[in-house]
């Protein structure tokens, strides 16, 4: 009993004041998402696509305790201008404050060549952006970006969710998606 009360006033003692928490929702309108749709392909040697966000609402409400939840709405998006893609790759630039997607294949790859790509395993679907992906997302300063990774399914991810390393960069800024591993 004495055990059990000593827990109970460290765990009393060790608590952290409740904060406020930002919840992020990403939505993707009925249109956007019948064209993105009719463009996947469950080809395994197909290369990544890009678009640009042409069209978004985003709404902000505070919450209860303190907080502010974003809907972040997609309502139109226009193919990106490529420089370079393959099926684990896709450099695109859309004009500056105007957020990205891009797709991630039905795939597992090799190498970027097509012929390493073979249909699932475990890269196929994924959802995950690379560390590219957030570098990008970050470098450009945009609220948000997306990733197409099933006929059906799109991953909104924020800044907020990735911290860079400390210490000096050795990157370039070039864009270039890249599936996560």
């Amino acid at each position: 009993m004495r055990g059990t009360a000593l827990f109970a006033m460290l765990l009393v003692a060790g608590a952290q004041p409740l904060c406020a928490q930002t919840v992020r929702y990403g939505v993707m309108g009925d249109s956007v998402t019948a064209q993105l749709r009719a463009a996947w392909s469950d080809d395994s040697t197909q290369s990544e696509r890009a678009y640009c966000v042409q069209r978004a609402r985003i709404t902000s409400r505070p919450t209860l305790g303190g907080g502010v939840d974003s809907i972040f709405r997609v309502l139109a998006v226009k193919a990106a201008v490529t420089t370079g893609q393959d099926p684990n790759h896709v450099q695109f630039e859309c004009a500056p404050g105007t957020p990205e997607l891009h797709t991630h294949t039905p795939a597992t790859c090799l190498t970027d060549d097509a012929g390493s790509c073979r249909a699932d395993g475990p890269l196929a679907y994924s959802c995950q952006p690379s560390r590219s992906d957030y570098v990008e997302l970050l470098t450009r300063g945009d609220q948000y970006a997306i990733i197409q990774c099933d006929r059906r399914a799109f991953r909104f991810y924020y800044p907020s969710e990735f911290a860079p390393p400390s210490g000096p960069s050795t990157g370039n800024s070039a864009r270039s998606a890249t599936k996560s591993p």
